[in-house]
């Protein structure tokens, strides 16, 4: 057994990614404005915004180890919809604080913000390459090992 198909690492992967989600959403109940500038104050929705992120976590996992164990093309265009769905949610929280942020300084925000995005972007697109190239060589020394 490897260890992504250990039941313990499954349950570990789950249970981070919904308070991680959870959590996500559920902070964009506590932070506001007032005129002494920002504020937090625990609000009804936090818990409420707390299940619904958690809940989308733990339904998109189960999606995945559906698909992994063999899903059809129907479920993996159902995947791929939770995710972007999920991913413009990711995106709406990390630019909903925008609006708790002074007028005048909204634009330098909204550059690092951008420059920010760029950056992380050209680190994912590194690790996707290398993850590429690691399995491709992983591959091509199977292939070798199999016609010794």
């Amino acid at each position: 057994m490897t260890t992504s198909n250990s039941p313990f690492f499954r349950r570990l992967l789950v249970i981070s990614t919904a308070l991680a989600f959870g959590g996500m959403l559920g902070s964009l109940g506590v932070a506001g404005r007032d005129a002494d500038g920002l504020r937090f104050s625990f609000h009804w929705s936090v818990p409420l915004l707390f299940l619904v992120g958690a809940g989308a976590a733990v339904w998109f996992w189960q999606l995945i180890f559906r698909f992994d164990s063999g899903g059809d093309a129907r479920l993996r265009g159902h995947l791929k919809l939770v995710a972007g769905f999920l991913l413009a949610v990711a995106f709406g929280c990390f630019l909903f604080p925008l609006r708790l942020v002074s007028p005048d300084k909204r634009m330098e925000v909204i550059f690092g913000m951008g420059f920010a995005f760029a950056v992380l972007s050209g680190m994912g697109y590194l690790i996707y390459q290398t993850i590429q190239w690691v399995e491709a060589a992983s591959r091509a020394e199977e292939e070798r090992s199999d016609d010794r």
